[in-house]
């Protein structure tokens, strides 16, 4: 496991901006929220990988801007969207190709939008269309999406086999009301990527130690379902105050992972 942070808790701060930030803060891993189309363009994309390369970090996960338009789309019952979204996923893909990031991250359709078959069906061509670029896309469970819950996810999982690839948000499975450990034990080995926060009856997107989620013990469920990646703080921007509680957070979680390991 590697501690993380995504750009997206800078959010609105230009995309480029919050990398640099992080950057500066000594930020070694990193997932990148590109924010608009034109952020796919080579020029684009070839400086924020200059940027990554100068200060030694590593992209580990791209969230692309099109979660509002995945279900409209990618799991239309018009097809013709559906073949525009996978021809257009290819310049995120591309993009990723130059970041070296491996994980894409999907929203999905709402709940009640979409029937299992069809989604399972999109979910793979969209995979089929991310091998050539060496990208691998993981769904992430969203409250109010299909993903949202457990016996979705279950179902994801058990439709797809090895080519299900879980992003866990923490937050997200607290919104949902989704029990954290029963979520790791039903479905954790086809989780590769996370995104952590902390919580308590003061919220359900704080910072590390502001809470009181038991952070150590599910990174050892993790680790015992076979996880060797990312764990990457996601934060609304209203949850810390500078950059540098960001970087505070990022050492937190490297010593949450040592001490996970008992080390």
């Amino acid at each position: 496991m590697v501690p993380a942070v995504s750009t997206a808790c800078l959010f609105p701060k230009p995309t480029e901006d919050a990398l640099y930030d992080l950057c500066l803060n000594g930020i070694r891993t990193v997932e990148i929220f590109l924010n608009a189309p034109s952020e796919c363009r080579p020029v684009f994309v070839n400086d924020l990988r200059a940027m990554t390369d100068r200060f030694g970090m590593t992209c580990c996960s791209v969230h692309p801007w099109t979660a509002v338009s995945e279900g409209f789309m990618l799991f239309s019952k018009y097809s013709r969207r559906c073949a525009d979204f996978l021809e257009d996923a290819k310049r995120v893909f591309a993009a990723m190709e130059i970041l070296g990031a491996k994980y894409y991250i999907l929203h999905g359709a709402l709940t009640g939008t979409v029937i299992p078959e069809i989604y399972f069906e999109r979910f793979h061509m969209l995979c089929e269309i991310a091998k050539p670029f060496g990208v691998t896309v993981t769904q992430e469970n969203v409250v109010r999406y299909e993903c949202g819950k457990l016996r979705f996810l279950r179902d994801f999982c058990k439709a797809l086999g090895e080519e299900a690839r879980l992003t866990f948000d923490v937050k997200q499975a607290k919104r949902a009301g989704m029990d954290i450990g029963e979520a790791l034990r039903c479905v954790g080995r086809h989780i590769v990527h996370v995104h952590l926060s902390d919580h308590s009856d003061k919220g359900d997107c704080l910072r590390i130690g502001k809470g009181r989620f038991e952070i150590v013990p599910f990174l050892r469920q993790l680790a015992a379902q076979g996880f060797g990646g990312a764990v990457t703080l996601e934060l609304y921007r209203d949850a810390f105050g500078n950059p540098a509680e960001l970087a505070e957070d990022y050492s937190r979680i490297e010593r949450l992972i040592r001490k996970s390991k008992g080390e």
